[in-house]
C-alpha cells in the first residue's frame, strides 16, 4: 500500500470513528428525555389554575385538583417529585414546544390537529363532551336552536372550531373561564359553550340560579396527556402510557373522580372495561406488541385514521413539514375566514377610532380654547382623567362594570361600538389639549377662534404632528379590543395559535398587518396635510 493510499485509508477510518461516536453518543442523549428528567430531579407538569375541579388554587394559593393529582402520580411513576406550572388553554402547547414544561396535564382534548403539534400519550386519562350553560328561560331546547346564535367560550377550547363548523354558531372567545362567565352574566351571549363537567361543577356551586345545562352532551372527546412530538415512542412515552394503562385497570382514575366530586364519566367506565379485558391465556388484551405499540382495538379509532390531503392543503402541509412553518390561514378555510374577519374588524375599528378621535379632539379643544364657563373646566377634568387612565382599564370598566349595571335594566353594550367610543375618547383627550394650544397660537394673544372653517384648519395645521402621533398610537392600541372578545386581528391570531400552535407564523403575520395599518394611517394623514397646504 502506498503512502497516499495509507493516508486516505487513515482519513476514512477517522471519519467512520467520529461518525459512530456521534451517533452513539449524541443520538440517545438527545432522545432520552426520561434520563434528563431523572438527572434534573423533578418532573415539570403544566396544569390549569382556573378550572374547577381539575386545576385551581385553594385558599392558601396551592394548586389542587384532579389533574394535579394525576401529575403527582406521573411524577411518582418517574421516580422524582413534581413541579407544577400553571398553563392556559391558549399557551399550554406553546410552553410544551418551547421546553418550559415536560408534560401537559391540562384538560387537553385529543384530536388529529393537535397530534400534528405534540405527541399524545395513550391511553387517554379522561373524557368529556361539550355543553352550554344558558338561562332556563332562553327558549333553546336543542343544539339546532343555537344556529345563528352567539355563544361565549374560552380561547383554545377544542369546542370552538367544532361548533363553528358543525353547528354554524358564532363564538366569542374570552381569555379565561372567569371572563366567559362575566360575559354570559352581562348578556353578551346566549350561553357559555365549554366542557360539560366544568359547567356542571359551576352549577353545583350554587352561584348560577336561573341557569341550566340542559342540552344532550355533544362532541364527546378523550383528554390526553401530551409530551413533545419528538419524544413519542421513547422511554418517557412508554412509562407514562404504561402508568395510565395500569391506572385504568386498577380504577385509580375513577377514585380520583369520586375524590373531586365529579359526575361519573362514561369514558372512564368504558376505558376500565377495555383495559381490564383478558384473553384465554389470562393476559391483558390491551398490551404492547413487539415494537411497543398498543393494539388498534384498544385505541381511539378516530385518532389513528388519517385522510389524504390534496390541492392547496397538500402544498401547505408539505411546506410546513419541510420548513416547520404552518401558514394555516392559507390552506384552512376556517382559519382564513377567522383571520380575514379579524382584519376587517381591525381596519373598521382603526378608521372609526382615528376619525372619532380627531373630530372629538377638535371639538373638545375648541371648547377648552374658548374657556366656556363651567363647561370648559369640567371638560378639562374629563380629559385629564381619560389621559391618565390606561385604555385597557377603561375598556374593562365600561364593558364589565357599567355594562353589568346596564344589563340589569335590560340594556346590552355592543363590543365594537364600545371599543370604538372608549378608544376614540382616550385619543381625543390628547388631541383636545394639542388643538387647544394650537388654537391659542392661531388666534393670537387674547384672541378666540370663531366658527369659520379656515380658522379650524389653521389650528389643525399647527397641531397636525401631535394628532398624527396620537392617531398612530391609537391604531396600535386597537388590539386591546380583544379583551372584550371582539374578534379583531389580535383575537383572531391568538385563537388560531391556540388551535394550531403556529405562533411564529401568526405573530409575524400579525406584525406585518399592523405595520401596513400604521403605514396606511401615516400615508392618509400626510395626504390630508398636503391637501390642506395645496401641494
Amino acid at each position: 500500500m502506498t503512502k497516499g493510499s495509507l493516508r486516505r485509508f487513515s482519513l476514512l477510518v477517522h471519519v467512520l470513528l467520529l461518525s459512530t461516536a456521534w451517533l452513539l453518543g449524541a443520538g440517545p442523549a438527545a432522545a432520552d428525555r426520561l434520563d434528563e428528567i431523572r438527572a434534573r430531579g423533578h418532573l415539570i407538569v403544566g396544569v390549569k389554575a382556573d378550572y374547577h375541579p381539575f386545576g385551581e388554587r385553594n385558599e392558601s394559593g396551592k394548586l389542587v385538583g384532579y389533574d394535579v393529582d394525576v401529575a403527582g402520580g406521573l411524577a411518582e411513576a418517574v421516580g422524582v417529585p413534581v413541579r407544577l406550572t400553571p398553563v392556559t388553554s391558549a399557551n399550554r402547547l406553546q410552553k410544551l414546544a418551547r421546553g418550559e414544561i415536560d408534560v401537559v396535564v391540562a384538560t387537553l382534548g385529543d384530536n388529529l390537529a393537535r397530534r400534528r403539534l405534540v405527541h399524545m400519550v395513550e391511553p387517554q386519562y379522561y373524557g368529556d363532551g361539550a355543553n352550554v350553560l344558558m338561562r332556563e328561560d332562553s327558549g333553546i331546547s336543542s343544539w339546532e336552536d343555537l344556529r345563528g346564535r352567539t355563544l361565549c367560550s374560552v380561547q383554545g377550547s377544542i369546542w370552538n372550531r367544532l361548533a363553528a363548523q358543525r353547528l354554524l354558531v358564532t363564538t366569542i372567545s374570552l381569555n379565561s373561564t372567569r371572563e366567559a362567565a362575566l360575559a354570559l352574566r352581562n348578556g353578551h351571549c346566549v350561553g357559555w359553550l365549554y366542557d360539560e363537567v366544568n359547567l356542571l361543577s359551576a352549577l353545583a356551586s350554587g352561584e348560577w340560579d336561573g341557569f341550566a345545562v340542559s342540552l344532550p352532551t355533544r362532541f364527546v372527546a378523550p383528554w390526553a396527556i401530551a409530551i413533545r412530538k419528538e419524544e413519542g415512542g421513547g422511554p418517557l412515552d412508554r412509562l407514562l402510557g404504561d402508568t395510565l394503562a395500569k391506572w385504568h385497570r386498577e380504577g385509580f382514575l375513577q377514585e380520583l373522580e369520586k375524590l373531586w366530586n365529579l359526575p361519573p364519566s362514561p369514558y372512564l367506565r368504558k376505558a376500565r372495561e377495555t383495559w381490564r379485558e383478558t384473553d384465554e391465556s389470562g393476559e391483558f388484551v390491551c398490551r404492547r406488541d413487539d415494537v411497543g405499540s398498543w393494539p388498534l382495538a384498544c385505541r381511539e379509532r378516530a385518532l389513528v385514521t388519517s385522510q389524504e390531503l390534496g390541492g392547496l392543503s397538500a402544498i401547505s402541509m408539505a411546506f410546513k413539514e419541510s420548513t416547520g412553518l404552518d401558514v394555516s390561514p392559507v390552506y384552512d378555510p376556517l382559519d382564513r375566514n377567522v383571520f380575514l374577519h379579524g382584519l376587517f374588524l381591525t381596519v373598521a375599528l382603526s378608521v372609526a377610532t382615528v376619525v372619532g378621535s380627531i373630530v372629538l379632539g377638535a371639538l373638545f379643544g375648541w371648547i377648552l380654547h374658548r374657556r366656556t364657563v363651567v363647561v370648559a373646566p369640567c371638560l378639562q377634568g374629563l380629559c385629564a382623567v381619560l389621559r391618565m387612565t390606561p385604555p385597557l382599564l377603561q375598556l374593562y370598566v365600561f364593558f364589565f362594570g357599567i355594562g353589568g349595571i346596564l344589563f340589569a335594566y335590560g340594556f346590552t353594550l355592543d363590543a365594537f361600538s364600545l371599543a370604538a367610543a372608549v378608544l376614540s375618547l382616550y385619543a381625543a383627550a390628547s388631541n383636545a389639549v394639542s388643538f387647544s394650544l394650537a388654537a391659542d397660537v392661531a388666534a393670537g394673544p387674547g384672541g378666540r377662534l370663531g366658527f369659520s372653517v379656515g380658522e379650524f384648519r389653521r389650528a389643525l395645521d399647527l397641531c397636525h404632528a401631535a394628532v398624527a402621533g396620537n392617531s398612530v398610537n391609537i391604531v396600535k392600541a386597537t388590539g386591546m379590543a380583544s379583551t372584550l372578545a371582539l374578534p379583531e386581528l389580535v383575537h383572531a391570531s391568538t385563537a388560531i395559535v391556540a388551535e394550531k400552535g403556529n405562533d411564529v407564523v401568526m405573530m409575524n403575520l400579525l406584525l406585518l398587518c399592523y405595520f401596513l395599518l400604521v403605514f396606511a394611517t401615516v400615508w392618509a394623514l400626510r395626504g390630508w396635510e398636503r391637501r390642506a397646504h395645496g401641494t
